[in-house]
């Protein structure tokens, strides 16, 4: 009886003892919990994507907030090798940095980048507030900023990174609309209007460095192109063309406003007309006329064209001869003119386009009536009769070294 009394005090004690160790060790255990998750707290969620080849980027990572949705950062590996870092706020993009990789192929540019190349804020994830792209050397390279009324403008710097190059205009739906280019000293070179929002459908002026206009055209891809020329005072038209996939039409004027040469042709027709005239008693009359082939393309193209014959006007005896080309339209065969009696007097030239070989007399039919040596005589015309010529050239102006017309700067 004693033992077994023995036994259950020994049994409560060890339950009181128990009971009181658990009590005491519940604040230290409740502690290292805290600690615990204070050092391993819950890591964001990382997740990788690979983008659409499209979008030009290699790679993409994300880093969200503890609700796995919204997130809070990301990296972008772009095709190019630059590496842009993310920043958001709210769930929605506020800033991005740029940089270009390290040369060092040795290192990891992932983790060791070279100097930063652009920074930006967003107001809504995708329109810009303000951007800064920056050369590898540090120099400015563009500057954009959100204008109060909406629209966007991209400045362009030359290489110090200060003089100006371009400034671009988009309007809130972030469509081109205008831009000016300049030229290192500063002066106006051109200024481009887009009425449509289109880079390819535009209004242009040219500048010379004086200030004064020097050319303004229109552009679209289904109308072609109208160009206007001024002389060097910047008011006087001399040059006016229209270009388009169906034909031609340009006119040459003198700085008093005399027609000096037009051309005409047609796509369609195969054949260009181009007419040269000269000043006769006060009067601009028709001195020659060209005949040439003409290619039913546009572009660079559109000047292999090739010399068929030339008329002109002999204005000593009253009347209208013709010089036939050979078969590449680049030397003369024959010169024929008409007589009085209704014969035709053709002199046949040699390979050299000036040696006259024989002259035959034939009828309007063609068949010969007398033939005789041409002994050596020489001929010769004005040049621009046997060339494209053209009394002022059209402007050559090309904006090669344009950057894309885009909203951004990727």
């Amino acid at each position: 009886m004693k033992k077994h009394f023995n036994t259950i005090l020994f049994l409560a004690i060890m339950l009181i003892a128990t009971v009181l160790l658990l009590a005491l060790n519940r604040p230290k255990a409740g502690q290292d919990q805290d600690i615990a998750l204070a050092a391993f707290a819950e890591k964001t969620d990382e997740i990788a994507y690979i983008p659409d080849p499209s979008t030009e980027q290699r790679l993409k990572l994300l880093r969200f907030a503890r609700d796995g949705v919204t997130p809070l950062a990301g990296t972008i590996y772009w095709n190019s090798g630059l590496i842009e870092d993310l920043t958001f706020a709210r769930g929605v993009l506020a800033s991005s940095v740029e940089y270009f990789p390290l040369d060092n192929k040795d290192t990891d540019a992932h983790i060791i980048r070279g100097p930063r190349r652009a920074v930006s804020k967003f107001v809504d994830g995708s329109t810009y507030t303000y951007h800064a792209v920056y050369r590898a050397d540090g120099t400015l390279e563009r500057l954009g900023q959100l204008q109060p009324a909406g629209t966007y403008q991209s400045t362009f710097y030359f290489a110090d990174g200060k003089t100006i190059n371009r400034e671009r205009i988009f309007d809130n739906l972030k469509h081109f609309r205008q831009e000016k280019i300049y030229r290192p000293d500063g002066s106006l070179l051109a200024s481009i209007y887009s009425k449509a929002g289109d880079y390819n459908k535009a209004e242009a002026s040219i500048y010379r460095a004086d200030g004064s206009l020097y050319a303004d055209f229109t552009r679209d891809p289904i109308d072609g192109e109208k160009w206007h020329v001024y002389a060097a005072d910047g008011k006087s038209l001399i040059v006016e063309y229209a270009r388009d996939y169906y034909g031609l039409q340009e006119i040459y004027l003198d700085e008093h406003g005399n027609l000096i040469q037009n051309r005409d042709g047609s796509r369609m027709g195969g054949l260009m007309t181009v007419r040269g005239y000269t000043q006769v008693n006060g009067k601009m009359l028709m001195l020659y006329r060209q005949r040439w082939t003409l290619t039913q393309t546009i572009g660079p193209e559109a000047n292999k064209h090739r010399l068929l014959r030339v008329e002109y006007f002999d204005f000593a005896r009253q009347r209208t001869c013709e010089i036939q080309m050979d078969v590449n339209g680049t030397s003369a065969t024959s010169v024929s003119c008409p007589e009085k009696d209704g014969t035709v007097t053709v002199q046949r030239l040699a390979t050299d386009g000036t040696t006259v070989q024989s002259i035959d007399r034939v009828t309007k039919a063609g068949k010969t009536i007398s033939s005789r040596s041409g002994n050596n005589k020489t001929i010769s015309f004005p040049e621009e009769w046997l060339k494209d010529y053209r009394p002022t050239p059209l402007p050559q102006w090309q904006d090669l070294d344009a950057p894309p017309p885009v909203y951004d700067f990727h």
